[in-house]
């Protein structure tokens, strides 16, 4: 029996591959680690200025393992592995590594730095987000229209939410989301509500770390809303948001649309990866600690 070899040309591949590519989803991967990168810089330019040494740079947080790890000048920079965000870390950031510095160190160490300074630090990626949502809310529409823009999130948001625990028909929602596109630009659209997510489970963690620190000196009474609030929280993040967003596309629409928005986060970050050791080692000779 004479076997048939199956060719595949490449233009088949290709079409194959576009099947599963969104753009619009690749480009909103892209914004956020974009703002996640913007957040980094602005620390690092910060500990320069400050002249507080940072000890380890990471594009991608690296649970159990890192892609690519290097140290120059005592400063770790990594590669991680999971496109959920980046960060940096000063010495001194926690108080329980005061113990560990070396005294001539010390006046380079974030707790060196008053108290102002801290909290602008600890600010950052907030006032990123914001910065990138009010850019996201004059996009919309233009901006001349974003107190227009605002008030048609606000409330398409309220609606989305009573949707999602079952106070408003879903159809309600999916006929207001197609008027809202009409005129819109979608990035900025799903922007938007990406960041609004954000904000809310970010104060959600604020109000849960408030609740874990000293946590045996607190009452149970008072250690209960900290309890309801972490369960709430997990809750959200993990179950309900996730389940409300996919309800409303098919099976394939969500892998194309989880695919395309990882790829931008990984080619963002990565991207910025390399240039951040670009610059480390072209300014590595002006770094005296």
């Amino acid at each position: 029996m004479r076997k048939e070899s199956v060719i595949i040309s490449p233009n088949k591949l290709t079409f194959n591959l576009m099947l599963h590519f969104s753009y619009n989803a690749f480009c909103l991967g892209a914004l956020i680690f974009l703002s996640i990168s913007f957040s980094n810089i602005i620390y690092v330019w910060l500990c320069r200025m400050w002249k507080v040494k940072i000890i380890e740079f990471s594009i991608f947080l690296n649970p159990f393992f890192s892609l690519l790890k290097k140290e120059i000048n005592g400063s770790t920079y990594q590669l991680g592995w999971l496109p959920t965000g980046a960060y940096i870390k000063p010495l001194g950031m926690l108080k329980e590594d005061l113990g560990s510095i070396a005294r001539e160190e010390l006046p380079f160490s974030f707790f060196n730095k008053s108290r102002t300074k801290q909290m602008l630090f600890r600010l950052i990626p907030s006032l990123v987000w914001l910065f990138v949502l009010l850019l996201s809310l004059c996009t919309l529409k233009g901006p001349g229209n974003i107190l227009q823009s605002t008030a048609e999130m606000l409330y398409y948001i309220l609606v989305a939410i009573k949707t999602m625990f079952g106070l408003s028909a879903a159809n309600e929602l999916v006929m207001r989301t197609n008027n809202m596109l009409i005129d819109k630009n979608i990035i900025s659209f799903a922007l938007i509500l990406l960041i609004s997510i954000f904000l809310v489970l970010t104060s959600l963690s604020k109000i849960m770390s408030i609740y874990s620190r000293n946590g045996k000196n607190i009452n149970w009474l008072i250690k209960l809303p900290g309890v309801i609030i972490t369960i709430f929280g997990v809750y959200l993040t993990f179950w309900k948001i996730p389940t409300f967003v996919f309800s409303f596309f098919s099976f394939h629409q969500n892998v194309s649309y989880i695919l395309s928005f990882t790829l931008g986060l990984y080619l963002i970050g990565s991207l910025v990866f390399i240039l951040a050791m670009i610059l480390v080692k072209l300014t590595t000779s002006n770094l005296r600690i």
